[in-house]
């Protein structure tokens, strides 16, 4: 596995791309937008003409896409990735996406003798520009071994969790309760406002309590500076959250705490679709005209 190629250089893709690089793998990349793959290729990339040929040069291809049409667009029809693949190549695909997706991508490449890998991420942009990346991988033992020291180069943390699909599942679990944890930590900060508590003190207290996930590290700041460039877009998490419904109704599953999170992730899209996921509270800040801002002792 020495020749490997990247799709999809995006905020996640670009710094995952020029790990490899560092690592001393010969990387081929392709893109939709010129600009990542410039940027590839001054870090040291080759650029492949078409998917296609990408396909053919590399041992090992990872994709990390925003959305299942993308990844039907990427990897089917005759200059996609698939067209290219023969026996023993493997596809590593990092986006976020269904399990039906998963399997009838692997089916087509398992009619070519070829391997595949679903492996959502996480750890947003700042992991992958550390790598230091959550990997959450489902595909058999043999694909897995052999495409886990290329994964090293951008994931600090890889499990082989099961069958094609099971690495999708825990990332669709994962970006359900986030969708959860904002809803609720928009109610808890504008609450500390209203109540004449600093949300900042609010925030330092609970994050040493049980009260405490990960997701207010992520939020806290940037609702106080009102710094709400997208990391992880609402968009993005509506779409998550959309598809972890659909496989809850798929396994006959009721998630009543989550379709509130949604409602709450669908209203803020509206508004703040392409902002990051900290803009959830938004819509609540204008309900109760409240706009949470640093408070001037505030570290």
């Amino acid at each position: 596995m020495n020749k490997v190629g990247f799709v999809g250089l995006g905020t996640m893709g670009l710094p995952m791309a020029k790990h490899l690089i560092d690592a001393g793998y010969e990387t081929y990349v392709a893109s939709r937008s010129r600009g990542p793959i410039d940027q590839a290729v001054e870090h040291g990339a080759k650029e492949a003409s078409t998917l296609k040929e990408l396909m053919q040069i590399c041992d090992i291809v990872m994709t990390c896409l925003p959305l299942p049409e993308t990844i039907e667009q990427v990897y089917e029809g005759e200059e996609g990735l698939i067209a290219g693949a023969t026996a023993g190549k493997m596809i590593v695909d990092h986006s976020t996406v269904d399990r039906q997706t998963n399997e009838r991508v692997h089916k087509l490449l398992l009619e070519k003798g070829a391997y595949f890998l679903d492996a959502p991420v996480s750890g947003g942009p700042m992991g992958a520009n550390a790598g230091t990346l959550t990997i959450m991988c489902g595909g058999e033992e043999e694909p897995f071994l052999l495409a886990e020291p290329v994964m090293k180069s951008y994931g600090s943390y890889i499990v082989n969790v099961g069958p094609v699909g099971s690495g999708t599942v825990i990332k669709l679990l994962n970006n359900m309760l986030i969708g959860v944890h904002q809803a609720a930590l928009a109610e808890c900060y504008v609450m500390a406002e209203k109540a004449g508590v600093d949300p900042a003190i609010a925030y330092d207290l609970i994050q040493k309590s049980a009260g405490f996930s990960k997701s207010m590290d992520w939020a806290v700041d940037a609702i106080l500076d009102r710094e709400f460039d997208a990391r992880f877009s609402i968009n993005l998490l509506h779409k998550d959250i959309g598809l972890a419904l659909a496989l809850a109704d798929e396994v006959n599953m009721p998630l009543d705490m989550v379709r509130l999170g949604a409602e709450k992730v669908e209203e803020a899209k509206q508004k703040y679709g392409h902002q990051d996921v900290s803009a959830i509270v938004r819509p609540l800040e204008e309900k109760t005209g409240i706009e949470l801002k640093r408070h001037r002792h505030d570290s």
